[in-house]
């Protein structure tokens, strides 16, 4: 489907399915490996848009977004039952819907691309707001997010007022030096007490076998981790968009060996899985997904960390990305912040007095305290700071 929207210097073609796109332009967008994924896989309350803006008759800007029919199954706001009621109604009596600037399942590629290399910052600017205006027009969208703003590009947007800056937008983090060629060279720069606690974790994962799935692996074992993918996830305080087994299938397929998925196996059944994409010389985890009853005695989730860490080593990673959740223990494992440039507008009262209040929940269930976390030797933050 394709509908022509127009503003006085541009006109914006905008279709449904990337099989719908112009042939000519289609084999320039599959640059982006997997820019269909979550059309191929289908995953719920997400419609996509691959829109193409021309400038005349020229084509000059490509860009994807998402529209997210916001349900009551993205929030868990835990023992707060009277605000999780409330959210409910609103989200059931308003319908609200999130127009997403990008993919909300993955930040390793760009999700955009201008047909030409010499426009200028101001011009690349103004193309991507217009844009984003007739998107928001063409859905009449509840919110719009702006997800992972080019630096370059976020000086306007935050020029121009309009959108309200995400705070503490972090990434955790953390670069690999050239000399850790396995994980004991991880430990030999940690303090005492983060050896002692690495190791007493370790431990606890003795009788755990770990493996790299295949594409038939993860086809076998899809269901599974989905499943165990939900515990995760439904633990969490908003959860924007919630995958089906069909995305890790098509992840896989898609980006092949550099798409890492392994399976952490206890008494011969699947307990949990990571996976992560391999990109610039990154080990960027993507989703986990684990059994909450065995997480107290096997520790689970630090001993993925753990594993994600060695894996990157040993396969000559330069950084390992982990990602916006969990900051404490990302922290404790020697992470540190990467600041991201994303920004919000919410244009009903209603939905923006929810968000707030929704957002107030979550820098207090995050906290500050991981930012007094510094497990390593003082000689390898002097070392990091000098490289």
């Amino acid at each position: 489907m394709r509908l022509h929207l127009q503003n006085m210097a541009y006109t914006f073609a905008v279709y449904h399915s990337i099989q719908d796109l112009p042939e000519a332009f289609k084999n320039r967008v599959l640059i982006c490996k997997g820019i269909d994924m979550v059309e191929k896989a289908n995953v719920p309350n997400i419609q996509n848009y691959y829109v193409i803006t021309y400038e005349g008759t020229n084509a000059i800007y490509f860009a994807y977004f998402q529209l997210l029919s916001v349900k009551t199954i993205h929030f868990n706001l835990g023992d707060k039952k009277i605000q999780q009621l409330a959210l409910c109604t609103v989200v059931q009596l308003l319908k609200p819907t999130l127009l997403v600037v990008g993919n909300l399942f993955r930040h390793d590629a760009l999700f955009f691309q201008y047909n030409q290399n010499d426009f200028s910052p101001e011009k690349k600017a103004e193309i991507y707001q217009a844009t984003v205006d007739h998107m928001v027009a063409y859905t009449n969208a509840s919110g719009i997010f702006l997800k992972d703003v080019d630096p370059s590009n976020a000086k306007f947007i935050q020029a121009g007022n309009s959108y309200t800056p995400m705070l503490e937008d972090i990434s955790m983090e953390m670069n690999l030096p050239a000399h850790w060629l396995t994980f004991s060279d991880y430990k030999n720069e940690l303090k005492h007490k983060y050896v002692q606690r690495c190791k007493k974790i370790r431990k606890s994962f003795k009788d755990v076998q770990i493996r790299e799935l295949s594409l038939e692996d993860v086809e076998k074992y899809s269901i599974e981790m989905e499943q165990l993918y939900l515990q995760v996830t439904q633990k969490q305080l908003v959860s924007m968009g919630i995958l089906n087994p069909i995305f890790f299938v098509e992840m896989k397929k898609v980006l092949q060996e550099n798409y890492k998925v392994c399976g952490y196996f206890y008494q011969d059944r699947l307990i949990a899985f990571s996976s992560a994409i391999l990109h610039d010389d990154e080990f960027d985890m993507n989703y986990i997904g684990f059994d909450y009853t065995l997480n107290s005695s096997l520790n689970l989730y630090f001993n993925i960390l753990f594993y994600c860490l060695e894996h990157a080593i040993s396969l000559g990673r330069k950084k390992l990305v982990l990602g916006r959740t969990a900051p404490e223990a990302k922290a404790i494992l020697g992470c540190e912040p990467d600041y991201r440039f994303s920004y919000y507008k919410l244009r009903n009262v209603i939905v923006n007095w929810f968000y707030q209040m929704v957002a107030g929940y979550f820098k207090e269930q995050q906290g500050d305290s991981w930012k007094d976390r510094h497990p390593f030797k003082s000689s390898y933050y002097t070392k990091e700071k000098s490289a």
